[in-house]
């Protein structure tokens, strides 16, 4: 399946169209849209993820550069529907800079556990991230697609063909090794962006129905969370938020039909 958009479900529904995090695909979502059968769900590799072609310019990969290929592909994919924005990790904070900028089609967006902690939330630095996406993109390396396969297979509780798709469009072979697609250029780029175009800059300018549906893991980070969401309510009026208990940042993988279902719930009450 190496295209870059994807779809499932009814595509005469209401339309979901997701984006993916730093460093995963579209394909990420297909074990979830299996949840949302009901619906029309689109998603698509951002830049220089999965099997998208990377851009060359650094600034290209800030997120007011990317909304406007995000709108591009939405604008040849679904044209004149209305749909729900949903985005995961980075993905969140894309779907916050497309409502603040893009409001007109939009029912509504929803954040899987992002655009609400930023990294000096967390006690991060640009540099610390830098330095972590150049090691992570440098030392992700397997010598087969079995060895790949079965250190994917450790990570989840379990395993489906959606997730082995989704999997496999992470990586690719490179001089005899599976190496992360994503290269560190374009992951560098992107957390570049994220600093010097960061989510409070604009994230009054988001005036849609806005859920946030966030992780409970590690609980060491409640305290952190509970703050950062209660900013964010004071900037979003129409914001509402749930968590997913016993799950972390990926909580659409770990808890695929728990999140399906708070999704469902909240679009049915618009």
């Amino acid at each position: 399946m190496k295209q870059n958009i994807y779809q499932w479900g009814d595509s005469q529904s209401l339309t979901l169209i997701f984006l993916h995090g730093l460093g995963s695909t579209g394909l990420a979502f297909g074990e979830l849209a299996k949840h949302l059968s009901e619906y029309h769900i689109v998603s698509f590799d951002l830049p220089g993820h999965g099997y998208a072609k990377a851009l060359e310019e650094e600034k290209a990969y800030f997120p007011s550069n990317l909304i406007e290929d995000i709108e591009e592909t939405i604008n040849q994919q679904i044209w004149n529907t209305s749909y729900y924005l949903i985005g995961h990790s980075f993905g969140a904070d894309l779907a916050l800079h497309y409502a603040a900028k893009y409001p007109q089609r939009i029912k509504g967006i929803i954040l899987l556990d992002g655009g609400y902690l930023s990294s000096q939330d967390l006690g991060k630095t640009l540099e610390n991230e830098l330095q972590g996406i150049e090691k992570f993109c440098n030392e992700v390396r397997f010598p087969s697609w079995d060895v790949f396969f079965e250190s994917e297979k450790e990570e989840l509780s379990r395993w489906s063909e959606e997730l082995e798709e989704a999997s496999r469009a992470q990586v690719k072979e490179q001089d005899g090794e599976i190496r992360l697609t994503i290269s560190t250029f374009t992951g560098q780029s992107i957390i570049k962006g994220l600093y010097a175009e960061p989510v409070t800059d604009i994230v009054e300018q988001v005036h849609c129905p806005t859920f946030l549906i966030h992780a409970t893991k590690p609980s060491e980070l409640e305290p952190t969370r509970k703050k950062s969401i209660q900013i964010l309510q004071t900037r979003i009026k129409n914001l509402n938020f749930e968590p997913i208990a016993d799950v972390g940042h990926d909580i659409f993988l770990e808890a695929p039909k728990a999140v399906a279902k708070k999704i469902r719930t909240w679009v049915e009450n618009f």
